[in-house]
């Protein structure tokens, strides 16, 4: 009846209209501070918590995070740690496609970590005045989820180096172990064909005995070294390729040398899709 669609839409419109907003206060909270010991997370840095500081809070920096998963619970983890400490989801917003900043409620779940626009112009707008975390990969990454395989999609990802070059900002490479091991995935070649189309996933996924809550499995982040990249307002092609193929070694890099600290990945090897 009428009253039932309106109680029905009612938080779909609200959520519609209100802009998405990052707040540490509520990541604090339940259930999002119960989520790094849900997986036991922990962190390996290869940069003082100084230098991390000012990476989130003064000079910037794009952290391209690695691999996505079904949904990153690593980088969820991860905020909730360091909104404890020192960061404010504004000083380092997580860069995403424009249709998850307009999507009703996940807009709101999400934005609680901070959001920018992943689009190149939007980005380098971001990145004039803070740092962002992006996730390289993205949706066509999502459907890389393996539990055996352990799949990046990046060869073919190389815009984000181009606007890293542009903008002055330097890239630092970040990797979750157990990020492709919480949730299982139908795989369709039409649901990723769509998803890359439009930006939006749509596909089945499930943990813990069938729902969407995923497995209490070991998540570790391993926050690797600014890489140094120099400030060019018109990179080359050449200049792109270049410092594409180091972030490549970079991360192949963290992968082997923090494999072995989590044992459902000691036996395995990255591939680059």
């Amino acid at each position: 009846n009428f009253y039932s669609t309106w109680l029905f839409c009612t938080p779909l419109i609200i959520s519609f209209l209100l802009p998405p907003r990052g707040s540490a206060t509520v990541l604090q909270s339940w259930p999002f501070k119960y989520m790094p010991a849900y997986f036991d997370f922990s962190e390996i840095n290869e940069v003082s918590d100084s230098e991390l500081k000012s990476l989130l809070g003064g000079r910037r920096a794009m952290f391209c995070c690695q691999p996505h998963g079904v949904f990153t619970f690593g980088g969820a983890c991860a905020g909730v740690v360091w909104s404890k400490l020192f960061w404010q989801p504004s000083s380092c917003p997580t860069a995403v496609a424009s249709v998850v900043i307009q999507f009703p409620l996940i807009k709101h779940v999400v934005g609680l970590f901070g959001l920018c626009d992943a689009s190149s112009k939007s980005l380098k707008r971001t990145l004039a005045t803070c740092s962002a975390v992006l996730y390289p990969g993205g949706i066509a990454e999502l459907f890389l989820t393996d539990h055996i395989m352990e799949r990046i999609y990046v060869h073919k990802r190389k815009g984000f180096v181009k606007v890293a070059l542009q903008a002055g900002v330097d890239i630092i490479p970040v990797y979750f172990f157990g990020n492709t091991t919480v949730m299982k995935l139908a795989k369709s070649k039409g649901l990723r064909s769509f998803a890359r189309a439009t930006g939006v996933s749509v596909s089945w996924f499930w943990g813990v005995a069938g729902t969407p809550i995923p497995l209490p499995r070991k998540i570790i982040s391993v926050l690797g070294r600014p890489m140094g990249l120099p400030h060019i307002t018109e990179p080359t092609d050449a200049e792109v390729e270049k410092y594409h193929a180091a972030y490549l070694v970079e991360v192949r890099r963290l992968f082997e040398t923090y494999k072995v600290y989590h044992q459902d990945f000691t036996d395995k090897t990255l591939n680059f899709d």
